[in-house]
Formats: C-alpha cells, structure tokens, sequence
C-alpha cells in the first residue's frame, strides 16, 4: 500500500509539472509583465530632437509624454493586469491617456495579447487624486471595451514588439469612420509607442504623430534628493537655513522646484540619464542639473557615470544630495 501511495505522489507531480509547462508564452509573459511595470519619459527624445544638427521638422518633433503603468488587483479580468496613465508636458493635471490593459496568453496562436479597456469613470483613478497609489479594485462593470482593438505581441531577439491587426479597431461613422495603428516596442529598460487613427476611406491619418517615428520612453528610476539653501555658508548654521528633504525625482527629467528665502529665488534641480549619440565611448552619463529660475544658463552641472547611486554638489550657500532608490 505505501508503494502504492508513492507512485500515486510522483505521477501526480509530473501531471501538474506537465500542465504548469503547457503554455510556451508563461515565461514571456512574465518577464513581460515585468518590463511592463513602472514609470516611462522620453524627455531624451526631446533633447535630442532640439539639438541644432537634428534632421527633421518642426511638426515632427514629438510632445513630452510620461507613463505609469502600475500592475494592481483585478482577478475578474485576469492575471497580469495594469493600470495605465499618461500625462504630458511635465504637468501631471494634463491627462492624455488612461486605460486599463490586460496581458493574456494564447497558447495555441504563439503570441501574447493586450486587451485594451476603458474606465467608465476614470478622474476617480487619477494617480494625484490618490497620493500616487492605485486604490480599489477594478472588475469588468467598470470598463468598456472597443471589439478588434487589441494588441498582438510577439517576442523578437530581446524585446517584445505589438501591433493591432489592420483596419480591425474601427470607430466612428460615415466618413468620419477610422481605424487606430497601435505598435509598440517593449525591451528591459525603454517602451516605444506609435498610436494613430486613420481615416477606413482613404488611409489619410486623422490623429497622432504625423511621423512613423514612435514615442521613446525609456524607464525612469527615481532618486531621493535633499536640497538646502544657506543664510551664510554650510559651515556657518542659521536660523534663515532652508533644508528640504526626500524628495523624488526620477532619472529621466525629472525636475522639481525649491523656494529659497533667503533670496526669494526658485531653484530646479533635474536629473537626466542621457545615451549621447554622438560618441562611441563616454557617451552615456547621468547629468544633476540645478539652476535659478530667472537665468538661462545653469549654476550647477554635475555628470557621472549612468546609474550611480548617489551624487551631491555644495556651491557654499546652496547644496544637494541625490540617492537612488532601491
């Protein structure tokens, strides 16, 4: 009977070993769920595309967008569920996009789908309404949903990559009927995006970028700055010393300002990590910037390596002290 018992264990084991392995997409959709997740600026887009020697347009240069996407707690939708929240500009009261997505396997077709839903009541959600935290939970009763505008992905090499199937998200009447592109491009560290409409009669684009070129986002990782503005010096404490502390900036533009009494000046400090293109050796570093409100040029520029976890300067009546997050 014991024997009996044992083998009866194992088989059982190997039956759910086998059924737990029957999904050829569970790992991708694992890790990309993980890529997936977290915050995303492509404030280096911007620089680059400001610079003098860049080729294109005036209206090919694209907005400053900001992405959250923040995984959360809706079993009745599925697994790997996020909320997601744009704003643009570098003001956070200007929401341009807000979805809710859902990352699902289809086994048999080889390839991960994004269902893409909408929140019937969605300023409730607002990331600022609720101190940066997703709060409640989410089910089906609280979306909607447009038929074809899901998003196929697939893994190519090191990334994944995600189009709608064509002419199939279909909205509006008459002439005024369209189809939205959506492709986007998700690696370890960036998420790049093209979502268009055009016209189902002539193929003439009616909204979005009017380039083929997408968003490049690149995910932010935050720092925990303290700022302090002197009376004197540093080594002379008074009681007119300013000191603000823990405050978080991300690495991809992230920017805040500070009131100093003293002067009734404000002060920026930013963080950028740049991929410089122009060089094939030292061409990346990370840059804290700090600068008055009322000059053109910064006071302080500070460039280290990229991902150092901390980095300070101290200009005698005005210091700073940046550590990463972990």
């Amino acid at each position: 009977m014991r024997r009996l018992i044992i083998i009866f264990v194992f088989i059982t084991g190997c039956v759910f070993v086998v059924e737990a392995q029957s999904d050829p997409n569970a790992r991708d959709l694992q890790v990309l769920s993980k890529w997936f997740e977290g915050e995303f600026d492509n404030d280096s887009q911007l620089w680059l595309e400001g610079r003098r020697d860049w080729k294109g347009t005036e209206e090919h240069k694209h907005r400053r967008i900001h992405a959250t996407h923040v995984k959360i707690d809706a079993s009745s939708i599925g697994e790997y569920v996020f909320y997601v929240e744009e704003y643009v500009d570098d003001i956070d009261t200007i929401i341009t996009r807000q979805r809710v997505v859902s990352l699902e396997s289809v086994p048999d077709s080889g390839y991960i789908l994004m269902k893409i839903y909408f929140l019937k009541d969605g300023p409730q959600y607002y990331l600022r309404n609720n101190e940066g935290m997703f709060t409640g939970k989410v089910t089906e009763d609280d979306l909607f949903g447009l038929d074809g505008c899901d998003v196929v992905i697939r893994r190519e090499g090191e990334q994944y990559e995600g189009h709608m199937r064509y002419k199939a998200c279909q909205l509006g009447e008459g002439v005024l009927k369209r189809y939205s592109l959506h492709d986007i491009i998700i690696s370890k560290n960036q998420y790049w995006r093209i979502d268009q409409t055009y016209l189902v009669s002539n193929d003439q684009i009616d909204s979005g970028h009017p380039s083929s070129v997408p968003f490049k986002m690149r995910k932010a990782e935050y720092y925990k700055c303290d700022v302090s503005f002197y009376d004197k010096a540093y080594y002379m404490p008074s009681d007119k010393d300013t000191k603000y502390t823990g405050e978080r900036i991300h690495n991809q533009g992230g920017s805040k300002w500070f009131y100093n009494p003293v002067t009734e000046k404000k002060y920026i400090l930013q963080i950028r990590e740049k991929e410089y293109p122009f060089y094939s050796s030292g061409s990346d570093f990370l840059m804290l910037r700090f600068k008055q409100e009322d000059k053109l040029a910064s006071d302080v520029i500070v460039t280290v390596s990229p991902g150092t976890k901390a980095l300070s300067f101290n200009m005698g009546k005005a210091s700073a002290f940046c550590e990463k997050e972990n």
